[in-house]
C-alpha cells in the first residue's frame, strides 16, 4: 500500500512541477531558432569559441540576476552589453565610429535589413553576430528565472521576427520558434493557474494544429504574388540558368536539375570568351553570399592590371532577360543603361526585352602560364580578407586532402592548375544528383562521384581557399554556338558556373575544373530532343544542326571554355589569348588521377530533365512529426478512447511479481469491474463497506484475502493465486457479456 502511495505522490509531484519544465524547454527551442541563425553567420565569418563563451556568459548572468536583482537593473545590464557589442563590431567596419554617428546610414541599413537584407552579407557578419546575440539571451533568461514567461518569449519572438524580415529564417526554423513560443505561454499560463500537465492536452493539439497547417499552407511574404513561370524560362530555379543568373545576391546550391535549350541572345565579338554574369564572395557551406552593392555606371570602369587585350562584344537579347553578359573585364557600356557591381561586372538598369541590344569593351587578360607562374604572392589585404574565408564548420580533411594534392606546386596558379586539373579527371558530370545535407565542397570531394558546374566551381574555390589562395565563385554563360567567325548564338543551357582565382600583379584569371566534354555531350542530347519534340525558340534563322565537336576540336586540356556547338575551331591566337589559361602544361610534378569517362547510358541520364525535389531535412522532419504525434496523443487522451484503451488491456494482464503486490493489483482489478457494473466507490468508503453494497461472495472473498495481506500480514502464493483467479474469472465473464 505503502508503495503504491508513494508512486501516486510521485506522479502528482511530476505533474504539478512538469508545466514549469515544459515552459523553460518552449523557451529555449524559442533562442534556438533565432540562434541558429546567428550561429550560421558566424561559422561563415567569426570566431566560433569567442560566440560561445558570449552567448554562455549572458545565459547564465541573466539567471543569475533575475535571482537577486530588479528588473531596472537588468535592463541597465542589458544597455551595457548593448555597448559592448557596438565596441566589438564597429572598429572592424572601414568607416569605424563615423558609422554610428551617421543617423542616415544607420537607419537605411537597418530599413534594408528589416526588408530582406539577409544578415550574411553584412561586412564582418560573424563579428556582428557574436555583438548582437548577448541581449536576448540575457533578457530572456532573466525573465525565466523569475518566471516571467509572457516578456520572455516577447524578447525571443521580437529576435526571430527581425530575421524572418531579413530573410534568414527558413520555415521548418520558423516554425519551430513558434512552437517553442506557443509552448513556453501555454505552459507558463498552466503554472501560475497552478494546473498540471494533464490539463495541457488542448496545447498540444494546438501545436499538432499549428505544424498541419504550415505543411498544407504556402505563404508568400510580402504579399506579392509570383507568377507561374514557364519550365523553359530564364527565371525558372529548376534549371542550371535560373538557379545561377536568376540568383541575385544569394545562390543555392541544388540537386538535380535541368538545361533549357532556348536562345537567349547572340554575341558579335572580336575574340570568344565566357560571357560573365556575376561573382560571389562568401561561401556558407550550402549557398553562396554576395555582400556588396551595385551602383550606377559613370563611364567607365576601372582597367585590370598586366598584359590584357581590349575587345568589343555587341549582344542582342533573343528574349527578356535580366543579366548583362560580358566578357571579364567590362570597361565601358554603350547603348543600355547599366549599373556596375561591387566586383566592378555590370547590370542592366532595367530588363533587357527581346531585340534590345548593348555594346561593351572588355579588356580581357592575356598574360601567358609563366608569367602568371612567376607572379608574387602578395595580395591586398582586402583581397585576403574577403576570398580566403571558408565556413568554420568545413572539415580539415578537404585541408590535408588538398595540402597533399597539391605538394609539388610552388606558385598560386599551379596549384589552381592541379585542382582544376583533378576535379575534371576525377568526377563526373551529371545534372541528376541528390543534393548533400552537410557542408556541399566537402560532399562532393569525398562522397559523391558526379556533379555538375555549381558542385565543381564550389569544391575548386574551398581548395583554393584551404591553401590561401584567394578565389571566388562566377555565374555566366560559355561562349555558345558559333555562327559565324565572329558571331555566337547563346541558349539557356550554355549557363555556367566557374572560378576566377586572383593572381598579384595580373587581377583575376578564369579557370574551370567542370568537365567540359562530358558537359557538352549532356547539353547536345537537350538539344537534339527539343528539336525533335518541336519546342519553340531552340533555333535562330542561323543556327542549324551540326554534329558535336569532340572535346579536342574546341576545348583546351586545361579549361573547357569553349562553345557546346562551335563548328569552326579557334584559331591559335584566340587560344593564347583565353585569359592566360588555354592550352597550358601540366605544372611540374603533376600526376592525373586518371580519366573518368561517361557511359552513353550516363550521357542519356544527365540528358534528361529531371525534377528538383525540395525535402526537409531529416532532422526537422522528425521534430515536427514528433509535434505532430504528441496534438494526436493528445487527441486521443482528451477523448477518453486511450485511456479506456490502456484499462482494457490493463484489465486482462496481470504479470506476476511478489505475494503482496499480486494481491494489490487483483484487488484493483476488481475495483475497476465493479465500478463499471455498479458505481464508483465514494470518497470516505471503506474498501470493505464498498464491496459489501456492491460485491457478491466472490468479491468479498477477494476483499478479505486484501485484508489479510495488506493489514495482517498474510501475504502467501497461495492466496495470490486465488486472488488473481478469482478476478480473471470476473474478467472473462465480464468480455462474454
Amino acid at each position: 500500500m505503502s508503495r503504491l502511495r508513494e508512486k501516486f505522490d510521485t506522479k502528482q509531484r511530476f505533474q504539478a512541477e512538469s508545466p514549469w519544465l515544459f515552459a523553460l524547454l518552449g523557451l529555449f527551442v524559442l533562442s534556438w531558432s533565432y540562434l541558429s541563425v546567428l550561429h550560421r553567420a558566424v561559422d561563415i565569418t567569426g570566431d566560433m569559441q569567442l560566440f560561445f563563451i558570449i552567448v554562455t556568459g549572458a545565459f547564465v548572468g541573466g539567471i543569475v540576476i533575475g535571482r537577486f536583482m530588479m528588473p531596472l537593473i537588468a535592463y541597465l545590464c542589458a544597455a551595457f552589453i548593448a555597448a559592448g557589442g557596438v565596441a566589438l563590431y564597429v572598429p572592424t567596419l572601414p568607416e569605424g565610429y563615423s558609422f554610428v554617428i551617421s543617423t542616415d546610414i544607420l537607419l537605411a541599413d537597418f530599413g534594408a535589413l528589416i526588408t530582406g537584407l539577409s544578415i550574411l552579407r553584412i561586412i564582418n557578419a560573424g563579428v556582428w553576430a557574436t555583438a548582437v546575440a548577448p541581449v536576448p539571451v540575457f533578457l530572456t533568461s532573466y525573465f525565466a528565472s523569475r518566471k516571467q514567461y509572457g516578456r520572455a518569449t516577447s524578447v525571443g519572438c521580437v529576435a526571430l521576427g527581425f530575421f524572418i524580415l531579413t530573410g534568414d529564417v527558413d520555415v521548418t526554423t520558423g516554425l519551430i520558434g513558434v512552437l517553442g513560443a506557443a509552448a513556453t505561454v501555454g505552459f507558463g499560463d498552466l503554472d501560475h493557474s497552478g494546473g498540471n500537465l494533464s490539463a495541457a492536452n488542448a496545447l498540444a493539439i494546438v501545436l499538432a494544429v499549428i505544424v498541419v497547417l504550415t505543411a498544407t499552407v504556402s505563404v508568400v511574404p510580402g504579399g506579392e504574388s509570383h507568377p507561374v513561370l514557364s519550365r523553359e524560362g530564364a527565371n525558372d530555379p529548376q534549371t542550371v540558368e535560373g538557379s545561377l543568373t536568376n540568383a541575385d545576391n544569394e545562390l543555392s546550391i541544388q540537386g538535380s536539375i535541368r538545361l533549357s535549350p532556348s536562345v537567349r541572345f547572340t554575341v558579335e565579338s572580336d575574340q570568344q570568351a565566357y560571357w560573365r554574369v556575376g561573382a560571389y564572395d562568401r561561401y556558407t557551406g550550402s549557398s553562396w553570399i554576395r555582400t556588396v552593392n551595385s551602383h550606377s555606371y559613370n563611364g567607365s570602369l576601372s582597367q585590370p592590371p598586366g598584359p590584357n587585350q581590349n575587345i568589343r562584344q555587341t549582344v542582342r537579347a533573343k528574349q527578356p532577360v535580366n543579366v548583362m553578359p560580358a566578357a571579364w573585364k567590362p570597361i565601358s557600356v554603350d547603348n543600355h543603361s547599366a549599373r556596375v557591381t561591387g566586383f566592378e561586372g555590370v547590370q542592366p538598369e532595367t530588363r533587357l526585352n527581346a531585340g534590345d541590344s548593348y555594346s561593351v569593351v572588355s579588356s580581357v587578360p592575356a598574360a601567358s602560364p609563366e608569367e602568371l607562374r612567376t607572379s608574387s604572392d602578395d595580395y591586398p589585404d582586402e583581397v585576403l580578407r574577403r576570398y580566403t574565408k571558408n565556413p568554420g564548420s568545413t572539415p580539415e580533411r578537404v585541408k590535408e586532402y588538398t595540402d597533399k594534392l597539391t605538394t609539388n606546386a610552388n606558385n598560386s596558379y599551379d596549384t589552381a592548375r592541379i585542382i582544376e586539373e583533378h576535379l575534371q579527371r576525377s568526377k563526373n558530370y551529371s545534372l541528376d544528383v541528390q543534393r548533400p545535407n552537410d557542408h556541399i565542397a566537402d560532399s562532393f570531394l569525398f562522397e559523391m562521384d558526379r556533379g555538375y558546374c555549381t558542385y565543381f566551381a564550389t569544391t575548386m574555390v574551398t581548395m583554393l581557399r584551404t591553401q590561401d589562395i584567394p578565389a571566388r565563385f562566377v555565374v555566366g554563360y560559355t561562349p555558345g554556338q558559333r555562327v559565324d567567325s565572329n558571331k555566337w548564338v547563346v541558349r539557356g543551357l550554355d549557363s555556367h558556373a566557374w572560378v576566377e582565382v586572383y593572381i598579384p600583379e595580373y587581377g583575376w584569371i578564369k579557370f574551370d575544373p567542370t568537365p567540359g566534354g562530358a558537359r557538352q555531350q549532356a547539353e547536345q542530347n537537350v538539344i537534339e530532343t527539343a528539336r525533335s519534340e518541336g519546342v519553340p525558340n531552340v533555333d535562330t534563322n542561323e543556327t542549324e544542326p551540326t554534329p558535336t565537336p569532340t572535346p579536342d576540336e574546341n576545348e583546351s586540356a586545361g579549361n573547357g571554355t569553349t562553345s557546346t556547338e562551335t563548328s569552326t575551331p579557334q584559331s591559335e591566337a584566340q587560344q593564347q589569348t583565353r585569359e592566360g589559361s588555354s592550352n597550358n602544361p601540366s605544372p611540374p610534378g603533376f600526376t592525373p588521377s586518371g580519366e573518368s569517362d561517361l557511359s552513353d547510358s550516363d550521357a542519356d541520364k544527365e540528358g534528361g530533365l529531371s525534377d528538383l525535389q525540395i525535402m526537409l531535412p531529416s532532422r526537422d522532419r522528425m521534430f515536427l512529426g514528433t509535434i505532430v504525434l504528441l496534438g494526436i496523443a493528445a487527441v486521443v487522451r482528451r477523448s477518453g478512447v486511450g485511456g479506456r484503451a490502456y484499462r482494457e488491456v490493463w484489465l486482462r494482464r496481470q504479470p506476476r511479481t511478489d505475494p503482496e503486490s499480486d494481491i494489490e493489483r487483483a484487488f484493483e482489478r476488481l475495483e475497476y469491474i465493479l465500478a463499471r457494473e455498479h458505481r464508483p466507490r465514494r470518497p470516505g468508503e471503506t474498501r470493505k463497506q464498498y464491496v459489501r453494497v456492491v460485491g457478491d461472495d466472490s468479491a468479498r472473498r477477494v476483499e478479505e484475502i486484501y485484508e489479510r495481506a495488506v493489514y495482517g500480514g498474510e501475504a502467501t502464493e497461495a492466496l495470490a493465486d486465488e486472488a488473481i483467479d478469482i478476478v480473471n474469472r470476473r474478467v472473462r465473464e465480464r468480455s462474454l457479456l
